[in-house]
């Protein structure tokens, strides 16, 4: 009985070293294939970094004046106008909390600054509200209000039929 617990004990032994040594070969094999992945994924960033700066690189001459195939304008084109849309949006977005958009930078900056506080920059003056207007009538005023009443059939024909409904309503 002694024998069959020493083969036992043996053949668990033995089974043991063999699957810690599969254990290791496999943990091996998957380091080296992490390893693979990050340098396939390092390059391939690069790979992309380099497109990127090459599409940069074409745009700007694009800007300066270089002539390019259509189909190369067009997509520059798209770029400028998506730009213009991402500006209006910044814009948009700074005016709802109270801030201005440094021409300069691109800083949010307090509508109120004089410059920006990212760069220094002189900030332009905000638009100012018109003034109340002094509205004094005179002669020719009243000879222009009904002649604005007066409208003729070709300009009813070419007006707006929901404007045309509310100028019918006012008459009634």
């Amino acid at each position: 009985m002694m024998a069959n617990t020493n083969d036992f004990f043996g053949n668990l032994g033995k089974t043991l070293s063999e699957t810690a040594k599969t254990v290791g070969e496999k943990t091996d094999e998957f380091i080296a294939i992490q390893k693979l992945r990050s340098q396939q994924n390092t390059l391939e960033n690069e790979v992309k970094k380099n497109f990127k700066d090459v599409g940069e690189m074409i745009y700007q001459r694009f800007i300066g004046g270089e002539a390019f195939p259509e189909e190369i304008s067009e997509i520059c084109q798209e770029i400028m106008k998506l730009q213009s849309d991402i500006a209006e949006c910044r814009e948009t977005i700074a005016a709802k909390k109270g801030f201005s958009v440094c021409p300069a930078c691109g800083a949010n900056v307090p509508k109120e600054s004089a410059f920006c506080m990212k760069c220094g920059s002189p900030m332009p003056e905000p638009d100012k509200e018109p003034e109340d207007a002094v509205y004094e009538e005179t002669e020719d005023s009243e000879e222009e209000d009904s002649a604005e009443e007066t409208v003729t059939e070709e300009d009813a024909s070419t007006a707006d039929p929901v404007d045309a409904s509310a100028e019918q309503e006012k008459e009634d």
